[in-house]
């Protein structure tokens, strides 16, 4: 991408990459997966243009990212590298953009670190207490990709048959569906998308290789273990924590057509995440996708800005 400049930062023992675009209040952008900090790709250009300071980091295990110790892994650790990021960086507070299982991380970062945080824009995730596997009310069905690849080994086996980008484009295109297929039982996720489906159309071919080279670089066993098997290790660090609150204001924007809405406990989340964000404002995409920040970059952008620029400090 044209202008923007790339570096590595260390922070909490690893060498964070991080691309950087724009000047002014800085905005820090958060992927979730199958996404890199290429995926804020249109925002970073749409906030340097309003006068922002973009950057979007990998985080540890993925894209660009160095020296990730396989036994930190989970999202808690995220946050601390966050800290750490800001601290190099000499900046004491932030707006946040948060994504997929990024959200986890801004959420987490919100309510761990107030004092830090300008404003929160999360896209897709509502927000909930973190809960061990045992106390959750509607367990994730069989042939889910989520409980596929929370189990070592398999999601391992599916990707393992395909090169980097064709395990992206099959990924990218099973989660533009606005509710997410099972897996018959002697089948593998990735079947569930053939070689003729073609690529959403807001992405491209060169777009695709984009990823498949971070991927490369990066390799699928870190992201298996975050977001996919660490959940008990994260509420194992905050088992002893008693207020979520974020007092922050988040703006939340949800895609329609995002098949996240119709996860287990979704519905629940967004009815109770009222009373732990007080300064929340949901707005809906009509039409929008998983990835509505890469489908609509126009909008996204609008709302972002919009809602930075009301929330200066």
């Amino acid at each position: 991408m044209e202008g923007v400049n790339h570096r590595y930062v260390h922070t909490n023992g690893i060498d964070m990459h991080i691309a950087e675009l724009g000047s002014g209040p800085v905005v820090l952008l958060l992927h979730g997966f199958p996404e890199i900090w290429y995926s804020w790709r249109h925002q970073m250009v749409g906030l340097a243009a309003a006068g922002f300071h973009a950057i979007s980091l990998d985080f540890r295990g993925y894209g660009l990212t160095r020296n990730t110790d396989p036994s930190k892994n989970d999202s808690i650790v995220c946050v601390d590298d966050i800290v750490g990021l800001l601290d190099a960086l000499q900046l004491d507070k932030v707006y946040v953009v948060a994504k997929d299982w990024g959200a986890f991380v801004g959420y987490a970062f919100g309510y761990m670190h107030p004092e830090r945080v300008l404003g929160l824009a999360m896209l897709g995730i509502p927000f909930f207490k973190p809960v061990a596997r045992r106390d959750r009310v509607l367990p994730m069905p069989d042939g889910h990709y989520i409980k596929r690849w929370s189990v070592p080994g398999v999601p391992e086996a599916d990707f393992g048959r395909f090169d980097v980008a064709t395990v992206m484009k099959r990924i990218y295109i099973l989660f533009c569906n606005s509710s997410m297929p099972l897996a018959s039982e002697n089948e593998q996720t990735l079947d569930l998308v053939k070689d003729s489906d073609p690529l959403p159309d807001w992405m491209t071919e060169e777009d695709l290789q984009v990823y498949a080279e971070l991927y490369k670089n990066s390799g699928f066993e870190y992201p298996m273990e975050v977001p996919y098997r660490c959940w008990e290790r994260n509420t194992a660090k905050l088992a002893n924590r008693e207020d979520f609150t974020i007092p922050a204001p988040v703006l939340l924007v949800i895609g329609d057509c995002d098949y996240v809405v119709e996860m287990p406990g979704m519905k629940q989340a967004f009815e109770a995440q009222q009373m732990l964000l007080p300064n929340v404002k949901v707005v809906h995409m009509k039409e929008g996708s998983h990835f509505v920040q890469e489908q609509f970059p126009k909008q996204i952008n609008s709302l972002l800005v919009d809602f930075f620029s009301s929330s200066k400090h």
